[in-house]
């Protein structure tokens, strides 16, 4: 049987929901569940030129995008779930700021 294929998400995370964190999941999940992320990066800023949080998850990284190292794995409760397009989780997985 075929592995599943993670889907790309822009998760908001934390009591405030303030923790911006992209990375992979198994199933796009619902608001205010607890949530696995895999291959975890967090979003430190994003540039006007990115258009927002949804520019970003639509369109991907552009000059000036500041995320962490990827970590393996983060689980915490979602606050606000984005999904990303394919081809910017490819550019996002590999962006180096």
């Amino acid at each position: 049987m075929p592995r599943k294929q993670k889907k790309p998400v822009i998760i908001c995370c934390g009591q405030t929901g303030r923790a911006v964190i992209f990375g992979w999941v198994d199933e796009i999940p619902e608001p205010e569940t607890i949530t696995t992320i895999h291959d975890a990066r967090m979003v430190l800023y994003w540039p006007v030129e990115c258009r927002g949080l949804l520019g970003l998850a639509a369109d991907g990284p552009k000059q000036g995008l500041k995320l962490t190292s990827t970590v393996p794995m983060v689980k915490d409760t979602a606050r606000q779930v984005v999904a990303v397009s394919k081809e910017a989780g490819k550019d996002l997985k590999s962006w180096t700021s």
